[in-house]
């Protein structure tokens, strides 16, 4: 996997893959201005306080990272110590996004449970999940569900409310619907602030997920909710902000 790291941005330019992708208006960031923060939630499942997340969002050199780390509160950190580490990066080529790896696994391991390296250039996914490779081909733009912020973000600017996408869950590459459903205001910290509202549902998953984005803001996610049929409901709700990184 080092190779395919060290090949993926010598001939980015060069892959008829890539020009073709280009052409896809889900993927578009034309005019999406990307700015660092840091910012913390608190994780609800069934009306019960389950963990703290931070999520932030920062520029290493030429690419940019997500990155989500999730630990316990309370009585629930009896049971556990381990944090949860979620880490997506993507680079921009020219007005849109390309991921590059997505890193799953314990904070402040040495292993991670799940790699995946995008070689745009070869059209190649490159998977290492629970011990063991796959390979799939890439045919267009893909989101996980980190990066699907961008999505959202260039949804907004560029008017378009139902984009069906490339999806990465799981190792694997699956369909996904992604739809705008209008605003709504969302109380954050006692302030009502203004939210664009987008549902998602996966190919393959029962659930399905709303996203409220901070309209002054875009690329902020203000709470997700994950929705599934018989089972209690998970709400991801923003504490408090840092845009100083």
């Amino acid at each position: 996997m080092n190779r395919l790291r060290s090949k993926r941005r010598s001939n980015i330019g060069l892959s008829l893959l890539l020009l073709a992708w280009l052409s896809s208006p889900a993927a578009t960031a034309a005019d999406l201005s990307l700015r660092p923060f840091s910012a913390s939630y608190d994780l609800y499942e069934g009306g019960m306080h389950l963990a703290v997340s931070e999520l932030s969002l920062e520029q290493l050199g030429e690419d940019w990272r997500w990155v989500m780390v999730t630990r316990a509160r309370g009585i629930f950190a009896m049971f556990t110590n381990k944090q949860h580490y979620a880490e997506t990066r993507f680079t921009r080529f020219d007005d849109h996004f390309l991921l590059t790896e997505i890193r799953l696994g314990e904070h402040g391991g040495e292993n991670n449970n799940e790699i995946a390296l995008f070689d745009w250039a070869e059209g190649r996914l490159d998977v290492l999940r629970k011990g063991k490779r796959s390979e799939q081909k890439l045919y267009d733009g893909v989101y996980d569900y980190q990066s699907i912020h961008l999505l959202a973000a260039s949804m907004g600017q560029s008017q378009l409310d139902r984009p069906i996408i490339d999806f990465y869950r799981k190792g694997k590459l699956v369909k996904s619907h992604f739809v705008y459903s209008g605003q709504k205001t969302v109380d954050v910290g006692g302030n009502s602030i203004d939210a664009n509202v987008y549902e998602q549902v996966v190919s393959r998953s029962k659930s399905r997920i709303r996203y409220y984005y901070d309209a002054r803001n875009p690329l902020l996610p203000l709470r997700i909710e994950k929705l599934e049929p018989g089972e209690t409901q998970s709400i991801l709700a923003l504490r408090e902000v840092d845009w100083g990184l």
